[in-house]
């Protein structure tokens, strides 16, 4: 084959990715199969082959800042013990082939489960950094790694440079690239000596909350979300991972009420596994130095360094229905209807109970999975109606809670149970303004009567 077809391959391989024997031939003035292969294998290991037999497609390998060899992805398991599952290699002019090298624990359509993903693998997408932490990670490292300050505007090839250099602290069990793998073998070695003793964690949460507000998004709380930190500490003799939520230090009423929805949070996250028989993550509230702090636990780790997989209903609506919002209830059956969940009604009550506590925060990714799309633990339940809003004004809301359909009576009527008990605790916690615990009290009894008249 003359070098001038090699770049007609070229050009139609970058044109077509993922195209199979068939299509690429005719689409080379119909050569046959024989000259096709000759040509490819000129191409050397410019061209990465996906599936099997029939389904066997092929693609341009895409370089990621000047580098072409397949990126390393590794698994860590609840022992802190890390292997090798796969190869990620770009392709022209988007998307990748994951080479798997174990079997996947997400589900996978036909074409992913050759390898083939139509931009990240959706198991990577939360790993990406987002957020008030996301914000704070790219102020900090943006001119280091040469990318854009602000994290939403990172395209994928930034987004794999960044997990490959840094990223060995993402949400759930996989790291990307031997960079990152090897800060991870870092922080094992020398993981012990940052562990928070129990009689330092005031000090630390103080300082770390201070630096997080300095270096960070200092708008996050007016823009209706909590600043936050990461913090490793021993917790009645154990080592946890944990995410920590604080409100600022002043009596201002706007902190007054961020410090109000940090307490509801813990109250929301006690009232899920006691009344909805629903597991939520472990939390603490501390109050140091004027500050409300909220700890979450994390449930994808494990002991001193041991992960487990996790991955959001919004990585998986993306992927799998094609979708993105809409509320719980409505992905999850989506989900059924196409094969991929079995279960659909603990969705349905959660974000009933949410509903009815004024949560109106209930996006995508705060609701997650486990491999075999089994519920992770609840998190980020919390009356988020009454935030204040940006100028620090206190919203002044009427409590309406929606009413269900018919077939939705028996999972409403426990969310409903749990939310007047919700409520109740709020109204009697002291560690909530006195203002607010009389908004929780109203909001309980006409919780309690509408369930009555409703039934």
């Amino acid at each position: 084959m003359t070098k001038l077809r090699t770049d007609h391959l070229t050009r139609i391989l970058r044109q077509h990715p993922r195209a199979g024997s068939t299509e690429l031939c005719a689409r080379l003035n119909g050569i046959n199969r024989a000259t096709l292969t000759r040509a490819l294998k000129t191409l050397g290991d410019a061209v990465i082959i996906g599936g099997e037999s029939r389904r066997t497609r092929y693609a341009l390998r895409r370089p990621l800042r000047g580098n072409a060899a397949p990126i390393p992805l590794y698994r860590i398991d609840e022992h802190g013990q890390g292997r090798e599952i796969g190869q990620l290699s770009l392709t022209y002019p988007e998307g990748c082939l994951l080479s798997f090298q174990e079997t996947f624990p997400w589900p996978l359509d036909r074409g992913m489960s050759d390898g083939w993903f139509e931009g990240l693998p959706y198991a990577l997408a939360d790993m990406r950094p987002q957020g008030f932490l996301g914000r704070n990670f790219a102020h900090a490292r943006a001119l280091d790694l040469g990318v854009s300050d602000n994290p939403d505007d990172w395209p994928d090839d930034d987004v794999v440079h960044v997990l490959a250099t840094t990223g060995y602290d993402q949400p759930g069990d996989l790291i990307l690239g031997e960079m990152a793998y090897r800060r991870f073998l870092d922080y094992r070695r020398t993981g012990e000596g940052r562990f928070l003793a129990e009689s330092a964690v005031e000090a630390s949460y103080l300082q770390s909350a201070e630096y997080a507000m300095r270096h960070g998004d200092a708008g996050s709380s007016a823009g209706g979300e909590f600043p936050k930190f990461t913090a490793s500490r021993r917790l009645n003799g154990k080592k946890v991972d944990v995410i920590v939520k604080f409100s600022g230090a002043d009596e201002s009423p706007a902190v007054r009420r961020w410090s109000d929805l940090l307490v509801c949070e813990h109250l929301a996250s006690l009232t899920m596994p006691r009344k909805l028989q629903v597991p939520s993550a472990d939390s603490a509230i501390y109050q140091y130095g004027g500050r409300t702090f909220l700890q979450v636990v994390r449930f994808d780790r494990h002991g001193d360094f041991g992960r487990s997989p996790v991955c959001t209903l919004g990585s998986l609506n993306a992927a799998l229905t094609g979708t993105a919002g809409g509320n719980w209830p409505k992905t999850v059956r989506m989900l059924q209807a196409a094969g991929w969940l079995s279960e659909t009604d603990t969705g349905a009550l959660i974000w009933w109970f949410g509903k009815l506590i004024g949560n109106t925060d209930m996006h995508d990714a705060n609701l997650a999975f486990r491999p075999g799309l089994a519920l992770a633990p609840a998190y980020d339940m919390l009356p988020m109606a009454y935030a204040p809003m940006r100028g620090g004004e206190l919203p002044n809301r009427e409590f309406s809670p929606d009413l269900p359909l018919p077939a939705e009576v028996p999972i409403w009527t426990q969310a409903a149970e749990a939310a007047v008990y919700f409520w109740n605790l709020c109204a009697e916690d002291t560690r909530i303004s006195a203002d607010f615990r009389r908004v929780c009290d109203d909001n309980g009894r006409n919780m309690a009567a509408l369930l009555s008249r409703t039934q």
